[in-house]
């Protein structure tokens, strides 16, 4: 807030100068018949009243500054009504005092009242009075001047303003008290008794300076006035040279009850956004809304000005089915803006490394490993395995972690101009990223170009143009897979394998191909290490390709004042939108592997889309106390989007210039796809506020989907909040401790489409390829025309998706405002959730399920913020803050019965856009959710520990006397016989917790002394769980003879019986491994320094350059560091994980250095 705040006055100042300039200029240059070369539109009707009041409503419509003494402040003037157009200060104010013996003079540009008999009695008493010189400079807290600062003499008429560079003379009576007051700040008294000379530093006033806050559709409200839960990132300075490579990444741990959970280290995947909760099957997208566009791309993160979420559905309602179960941020960018022309140029470079790699086990280990394993099953060593008759397994030649993982270089530019007069402003950015990731040909770059544009043709009317260009191009890999996973082969290929052949050059294998190598061992024992492929060639070899190009435009028309508070804003925006995908595998030149025919996946995405929106708002205030907001807004759009999918095989040359689809020999699938999509809404808002006291607003919303069958396509959104400033009564005690004491309360609606398709209504698809053609009983080598077939049923009544919520707050600011504390209560009830009727849905009838509105999910928690802001001195100020959230996540109501008329469950999450089980090559189904249990829940089998004995093991037994594992020995898991049938089986499956956090905090502090400026942040999650599956490829030797992580040489022997890992055996008789038991579920909650940043200023010294005496020039050196350390419990590569981990992009670990130049 604070560094905005100093931004945005620092721009003022540069205007209020050149404009002191321009009208010094022009006096000179010109005569006029006023002080003020600007021209002002008034319309002033009131009655009964004061000259307070007058000036109140003059000071509201023009930025004329006033000085007159408080005695005046009553003075009835009576009845004033008066409309002026384009006409001179003084003929308004002659028009508002007619009659009221007030007269006044304009000095300086400040117009100072009187009344009638006062003007010659302050010259009197002047002229008896010994007078002096006074000299000085204002400045603010940071030491910046401040320009048009007023200096007054109290109880006269007589004052100045600050130059260019806050300095004054004055003329005043030697017993003289000096009153400085500037918009923004506290006034200050000072007497000149004895001094000559002053160096004045004004103080910030915090309460003046509450800023307005956007809630969409362009309605707007002061922070301190919000009764709906809404927060609010002014200060994106900070947050822009943080290391991070998304606009997501930036809000972790910014704000209570918005939870940012990073997807590893990958730069192409931007961090999940979960705000109060998950509420849907489906996921709970975030609606972006830029600039008033929903869905709008952020060009560049240096082109944001504001940050605001919209956490309750009352705030959120307005957006209605737009906004889905996951609530709406609100992205306000840097706009043109009049005055001189500057040149802002950032650069940033860093390093990226992963913090936490998995260790493999070298030769030696795997070899010392292996032979533990099969003694252990009671069997004999394979013969590739001993190092007798194959040294060649004996000797590590490769670190494959190494080899896949490097550290990262990144590299981010961004410059932007501004060009603005008083009636055409211009601003263009231009940003370029490249982030490498630190698995090796892996990256991410962006290239974007910004145009803003506002031009007034006349008083009323105002046109805006908005155009974003944004290109991103990026190569990643999948490690995930259970079988596939980069970070997977790089673990099971075996230490003693090299990177590259010695013999050609091509990719190495699991073994040698050294022809004096086999004729001296008879082979190269190629089939010990199973499947394990080359990590490097899954890496380099593969040739993926995928560009997106994103081309938006917004034109805006404003016309305001029709009638005074009354404005209509007509916007309409373009977008069209291309991808490109393309993925080429050559033929596999590995060692020891079979040459597979190359092929080449080709897809390519279109979308077009248009959008319209036409509002009307009105906001007036009516004697002082009654404050009137009313918005209408209608807005329709529409979406087409197609999509074609190729996979061609056996391509005649490899070359990279030949590699298209018209050289491939076959084509093997063709998937074409295109659905259109159109939606109408209407919507209103009414927004009352009494005394600066009573807060009310009303919304309401309709939406019309294109999706939805006819007789359910339309949706209503209402919403209410109320607020109660109780620091603003009058038996309120007023003092400097307790400045705001506000409650407030909120209701919304809102719905969520978002697991329905743009071609949900079209069930025929065309398809034409093998896949399909084996399912539908034709051969394979049969050739095949496009054919047409029924995808799933369609259900008539499908209806929105719905959630409400309730809202409490409370916001409290104390010791002069220094301190700011907002605490909420919120619980959330999402109904008629849409997923398929998995239940009760035969699998003979050979479609897909349909759709279905069933089930309910509850969110209940409690949120705080705090806030500390002090300016200690001049040279010091340092700021503490905090926030924490609780949240608990339930199932209220499934919606479907067994046969037995029991509640029935829901198996499996959706994950990245699909049905996910949980089951992870031989571990079965590991997700249920039950009513009363959280959503997407772990159903796992208990363990009790490790067994230390054989005796233990066999005393493990049921009622009867019979053993229930009757395979364990010593070293094994005891799984827990749940409902005492003595068998280990699903029926055993207990409820065991969820990966949805109980609580998320961040914590974090700075200082800045002087020019010097030093934060750090703490971040992290408590109650949360993860299913670590990697354990399974990790530290089990049952699948293949990999090689494995080297924990596994902890796991359970005779001699280390404190291990929590169970012992080895080639073929686990206990099936440890294949059971899917709580053993893989770990604490994942951890505590994060999530960033450490230091910058200088360096203004000054930029100012020395004999160019730029003259001009307002900054520089801002910083250094930043990201992910620097982490406390956990979690034995996995990274606790932030999502719940759910098999060996996941780890997490990296950044620093960078950069600059800032504003010329």
């Amino acid at each position: 807030m604070k560094k905005r705040f100093y931004d945005f006055i620092s721009m003022k100042r540069l205007c209020v100068g050149i404009s002191l300039c321009c009208a010094v200029a022009g006096a000179q240059a010109t005569p006029t018949s006023s002080a003020f070369e600007q021209r002002f539109n008034v319309e002033i009707s009131l009655n009964n009243a004061t000259l307070k009041n007058v000036v109140n409503a003059l000071k509201k419509q023009t930025d004329v500054v006033f000085s007159y003494d408080t005695s005046l402040e009553s003075l009835h003037v009576n009845n004033v009504s008066l409309k002026a157009e384009n006409e001179a200060i003084e003929a308004i104010l002659d028009q508002a005092f007619r009659g009221t013996g007030v007269k006044y003079k304009i000095e300086d540009r400040i117009v100072t009242l009187y009344s009638g008999s006062e003007k010659s009695s302050v010259k009197t008493n002047s002229t008896q009075q010994k007078t002096k010189k006074v000299s000085g400079i204002i400045k603010d807290a940071t030491g910046e001047p401040i320009i048009g600062a007023n200096i007054v003499v109290k109880g006269t008429t007589t004052g100045v303003i600050t130059g260019l560079d806050g300095d004054f003379t004055l003329e005043v009576p030697e017993n003289a008290i000096l009153e400085i007051s500037y918009i923004g700040y506290l006034t200050q008294n000072i007497p000149v008794s004895g001094k000559n000379s002053f160096n004045i530093i004004l103080t910030e006033d915090t309460q003046k300076l509450d800023e307005v806050v956007v809630l969409g559709y362009g309605a707007g409200q002061r922070k301190q006035d919000l009764s709906a839960s809404v927060g609010v990132l002014s200060n994106t300075e900070d947050l822009v040279i943080r290391p991070v490579s998304s606009t997501e990444g930036m809000l972790q741990g910014q704000l209570a009850g918005v939870t940012v959970q990073s997807n590893g280290g990958d730069p192409t995947t931007a961090p999940s956004i979960v705000i109060r909760g998950q509420g849907s099957q489906n996921g709970d997208n975030v609606l972006w809304v830029v600039d008033g566009v929903p869905g709008a791309p952020i060009a560049s993160m240096n082109d944001i000005e504001s940050i605001v979420v919209l956490k309750d559905a009352a705030s959120a309602a307005i957006y209605g089915a737009q906004s889905g179960a996951g609530g709406v941020i609100l992205v306000t960018t840097k706009k043109a803006k009049e005055g001189a022309t500057s040149l802002t140029y950032d650069a940033t470079f860093g390093i990226r490394k992963a913090s936490n790699v998995i260790k493999p086990l070298n030769a030696e280990e795997q070899l010392e490993m292996r032979t533990l394993s099969f003694k252990n099953a009671g069997l004999s060593l394979p013969t590739g395995w001993d190092p007798v008759k194959n040294p060649w397994i004996a000797t590590t030649r490769t670190n494959w972690m190494d080899e896949i993982f490097r550290t990262a270089f990144y590299q981010r530019h961004n410059v932007a101009l501004n060009v603005g007069s008083e009636n055409a402003s211009n601003r263009v950015s231009f940003a370029y990223d490249n982030d490498e990731g630190v698995l090796i040909n892996t990256f991410n770059k962006n290239l974007s170009l910004r145009y803003n544009g506002k031009f007034k043709l006349n008083k009323w009317v105002t046109i805006s143009e908005d155009l974003v260009w944004k290109n991103n191009e990026n190569r990643t890999k999948d490690t995930e897979s259970a079988y596939t996973g980069v970070v997977l082969a790089a673990m099971y290929m075996p230490a003693s394998a090299t990177v590259y052949n010695p013999l050609d050059g091509t990719y190495g294998g699991t073994t040698t191909e050294d022809p004096a190598y086999i004729e001296k061992y008879g082979s190269n024992f190629a089939d010990i290490h199973g499947d394990a492929v080359n990590p490097v060639r899954l890496l380099k070899a593969e040739n993926r390709y995928n560009r997106t190009s994103d081309i938006w435009s917004t034109t805006s028309l404003e016309i305001a004042n029709i009638v005074t508070g009354l404005k209509f804003v007509s916007r309409f925006t373009y977008n069209l939108k291309n991808n490109l995908y393309k993925n080429f595998s050559p033929i596999r030149d590995e060692v020891g592997k079979p040459a597979l025919s190359n092929s080449l996946d080709e897809t390519t995405y279109r979308m077009d889309a248009w959008k319209t929106e036409n509002t009307l708002t009105y906001d007036n205030t009516f004697n002082d106390k009654h404050t009137v907001g009313v918005l209408l807004s209608t807005t329709a759009d529409h979406y087409g989007k197609r999509s074609i999918e190729i996979n061609g095989k056996d391509l005649s040359d490899e070359s990279p210039y030949l590699q298209y689809l018209s050289y491939a020999n076959s084509i093997s699938a063709v998937d074409a796809l295109e659905g259109p999509d159109a939606n109408v809404s209407l919507i209103a808002r009414l927004a009352y506020s009494f005394d600066d006291r009573y807060f009310a607003t009303a919304s309401f919303r309709r939406d019309y989907a294109g999706r939805l069958p006819k007789d359910n396509n339309h949706g209503d959104f209402p919403a209410i909040t109320a607020g109660w400033k109780i620091s603003n009564e009058s038996f309120f005690p007023k003092n400097d401790i307790l400045n705001l004491l506000k409650v407030r309360a909120s209701w919304g609606r809102v719905g969520n489409l978002g697991s329905i398709g743009y071609n949900y209504k079209s069930a025929l698809l065309a398809k034409t390829s093998w896949l399909e053609q084996a399912q539908y009983g034709v051969e394979s080598n049969k050739t095949w025309g496009n054919f047409v077939y029924n995808s799933k049923a369609l259900n008539p009544n499908l209806t929105w998706e719905t959630s409400e919520q309730w809202d409490l707050g409370l916001d409290i600011d104390m010791f002069d405002n220094r301190l700011s504390m907002a605490f909420d209560y919120f619980d959330k009830r999402t109904f008629n959730l849409i997923q398929s009727q998995t239940m009760n849905w035969p699998s003979t009838i050979g479609i897909n399920a349909m759709l279905v509105n069933q089930g309910e999910v509850r969110n209940r928690g409690f949120e705080a913020q705090l806030n500390w802001n002090q300016q200690v001195n001049k040279n010091w100020s340092y700021f503490v803050s905090g926030n924490f959230s609780y949240l608990k996540n339930w199932v209220s109501d499934i919606g479907v019965k067994n046969e037995d008329g029991t509640p029935g469950v829901w198996t499996g999450i959706t994950k990245n856009g699909s049905d996910f089980d949980g089951s992870f090559r031989n571990l079965p189904y590991m997700y249920q959710t039950a009513e009363g249990e959280p959503l997407g829940s772990f159903y796992l089998i208990k363990t009790g520990g490790i067994f230390q004995s054989d005796a233990e093991a066999a005393a493990y037994v049921d009622k009867d006397g019979k053993r229930i594992q009757p395979d364990a020995k010593a070293g094994d898991l005891k799984f827990i016989d749940f409902n005492g049938d003595g068998v280990i089986n699903d029926k055993d499956r207990q409820y065991c917790g969820s990966a949805t956090p109980k609580t998320t905090f961040s914590f974090s502090g700075g200082f800045t002394y002087k020019k010097l400026s030093v934060s750090a942040m703490f971040q992290g999650v408590g109650g949360a769980q993860t299913l670590y599956v990697g354990k399974y490829m990790a530290l089990s030797d049952v699948e293949g003879n990999f090689n494995r992580s080297q924990e596994i040489m902890n796991a359970w022997s005779p001699s280390n019986t404190g291990s929590d890992i169970p012992r080895l055996s080639k073929n686990d008789p206990n099936s440890n491994f294949s059971t899917p038991s709580d053993w893989y579920l770990e604490n994942s909650s951890y505590l994060r320094l999530k960033n450490f940043t230091v910058s200088y200023n360096l203004d000054d010294v930029i100012r020395k350059c004999s160019h730029l005496k003259d001009r307002k020039s900054l520089m801002t050196v910083y250094f930043s560091g990201e992910n620097l350390f982490t406390i956990t419990n979690y034995s996995g590569m990274d606790p932030e994980c999502g719940g759910w981990d098999a060996l996941k992009y780890p997490v990296s670990r950044v620093f960078s250095v950069g600059v800032k130049l504003t010329y």
